[in-house]
């Protein structure tokens, strides 16, 4: 069994190292996050054998695990079996344990790596569905939207027909429309 933890988290630093001495006391390997990156994801991956062969179950989730904050705002999980998401939440961890390095992945996105480009590729589908005059919806949610190229790419998708909702727990910036 291997757990990561994230020591940068904010308020929870003091916490995370306890939880994480008694994981290692129980015989869990623990990780204690990656250099020069912050681990913001919420996943929990159980693999198990079962009589019709190894079956992983996955959790993906916006929100953490901490009982306290899980009140204070509302998150979002997916829960399944599906083959392509197990592998790749078995490729994020050997990633993030050091085992190996991050092949191509079916449906997650990883940030830094692959965030940005993937998210322009998802709202350049929504922006050709409305033009072609199909339904069109984007539902985003985060902590903040303060990147200036990102906000234009949105600005540009709704300009095209693309409805648009932000779910944004702190900052949300404005950025002038250019017409070019």
């Amino acid at each position: 069994m291997a757990a990561i933890v994230e020591l940068r988290a904010r308020f929870d630093e003091e916490a995370n190292i306890a939880w994480a001495r008694r994981m290692e006391q129980a015989g869990v390997h623990m990780v204690y996050g990656m250099p020069d990156f912050k681990i913001h994801s919420k996943v929990c991956l159980v693999i198990r054998r079962e009589p019709d062969g190894i079956r992983r179950y996955c959790h993906r989730a916006t929100g953490n695990y901490n009982e306290r904050t899980s009140r204070l705002y509302c998150d979002i999980g997916l829960f399944t079996a599906r083959p392509e998401f197990g592998e790749d939440l078995s490729s994020l961890f050997n990633l993030l344990t050091g085992y190996t390095r991050l092949p191509p992945l079916n449906r997650l996105i990883v940030a830094p790596q692959h965030f940005r480009g993937a998210l322009y590729q998802r709202i350049d589908r929504e922006r050709d569905h409305a033009r072609a005059g199909r339904p069109a919806r984007m539902i985003l949610k985060m902590n903040a939207l303060v990147d200036p190229p990102m906000i234009q790419r949105l600005y540009e998708a709704s300009q095209d027909g693309v409805h648009i909702d932000l779910l944004v727990r702190g900052a949300c910036s404005r950025v002038a429309i250019s017409s070019a």
